[in-house]
């Protein structure tokens, strides 16, 4: 029999360690929670989680999600860290086991848009920027949670809601027009960054040097249940730059999650996650166009409402990962795999075409020699 490990921490002051571990990241303090029960009293401290929270994400300090976080029924600040720090992880293996998929399946519960929160938040040179929570899914409108009587309204809001549900998916955090004219509006949602726009920096290397300096992060959150998911890459898939007259620059990020065929013939969902900012001249600050997710196949074509609300939800149980290098792999498989399903559609089209020509034609001489042999 197999003795309990002495713990040497006992004689140890209790708010000295405390102290301590108010100090390790998220990983060093669940690895402690599995030392010893001294310790773990101490690692599971929700005052150290929550301060663990509120530096890594901004946003959870803000009431709405505190209180979300804390009154949760189903967990506290530790739970979602451990559900919110891993990204989702593409694995081709998991992708093609059917019985993965149904497990997964199985866990889903049916949620609704309004139960839906999400977190976001925009780091630059490890400096959050920009923190803001969207709740619920604007665009959808539930009658049964605004227990709407008046047939009028109703039939309004059962349209909008049939529009959300039938039409390609979005979900804004904002959305502003371009205009040169909006500096004092903008002015609120500006955020002040050190200079980007050296001199005789080229249009690339600033690209690569957004990509190296940025960060962002998306959490999900079911009210209902508790359980949360980060479906933002963490560092950027693409930096473009748009309109070079306005210095606007397009930044995505995103997962990709494996589906039932059911929901998508693909079998695949990527979660697009697109910011989209403007420069000042003296580059100083940013000031904030657009942050916006969507939901696309593997062929590029948006999501509709209904399907993608089965997909947040199995975004919640998903496979996921701390690995960074494993989540850019897994990224870089989908995008592969993408390209190799492009080239044989291409090539389906190709064949098709000939195929189409090949008997136009000969319809065409079969016409022809018909026509002759009458004449």
């Amino acid at each position: 029999m197999m003795e309990r490990p002495i713990c040497r921490f006992q004689s140890i002051n209790g708010d000295l360690l405390t102290d301590i571990m108010s100090r390790v990241d998220g990983s060093a303090l669940a690895s402690v929670a599995s030392t010893c029960s001294e310790l773990r009293g101490i690692a599971l401290d929700q005052s150290l989680w929550k301060k663990l929270c509120h530096s890594r994400w901004p946003s959870t300090a803000l009431a709405e999600a505190e209180h979300l976080i804390s009154g949760s029924v189903h967990g506290c600040f530790d739970k979602f860290y451990s559900d919110a720090c891993p990204l989702v992880l593409y694995d081709e293996v998991a992708n093609a086991n059917p019985l993965k998929l149904l497990e997964c399946a199985e866990l889903n519960p049916r949620t609704s848009p309004s139960d839906l929160l999400s977190l976001i938040d925009v780091y630059y040179k490890n400096k959050c920027v920009l923190s803001r929570i969207s709740d619920g899914i604007p665009e959808a409108v539930d009658i049964f949670k605004h227990g709407l009587v008046d047939s009028s309204l109703e039939m309004i809001a059962d349209e909008r809601q049939k529009w959300f549900l039938n039409y390609p998916f979005k979900l804004e955090l904002m959305d502003l027009e371009d205009d040169d004219d909006d500096d004092d509006d903008d002015e609120a949602l500006a955020s002040p960054i050190s200079s980007l726009n050296e001199a005789g920096k080229s249009r690339e290397n600033l690209c690569k040097k957004l990509i190296e300096d940025f960060r962002l992060s998306w959490i999900l959150v079911d009210k209902k249940t508790g359980k949360a998911v980060n479906l933002s890459s963490w560092k950027p898939l693409s930096v473009q730059k748009s309109w070079p007259y306005h210095a606007t620059y397009v930044m995505q990020f995103g997962c990709v999650l494996p589906v039932e065929e059911s929901l998508l013939p693909q079998k695949l969902a990527r979660f697009i996650v697109t910011t989209r900012f403007r420069m000042t001249e003296r580059g100083e600050c940013l000031k904030w166009r657009e942050i916006r997710m969507r939901i696309e196949n593997i062929e590029g074509a948006h999501v509709n409402g209904r399907s993608s609300l089965m997909i947040l939800n199995k975004a919640l149980y998903s496979q996921r990962s701390t690995n960074q290098f494993k989540v850019e792999e897994g990224l870089r498989k989908y995008e592969k795999q993408k390209r190799e399903m492009m080239r044989r559609r291409e090539s389906r089209e190709a064949l098709a075409d000939r195929l189409f020509t090949l008997i136009e034609i000969t319809v065409f001489v079969i016409l022809y020699v018909s026509l002759r042999l009458l004449v």
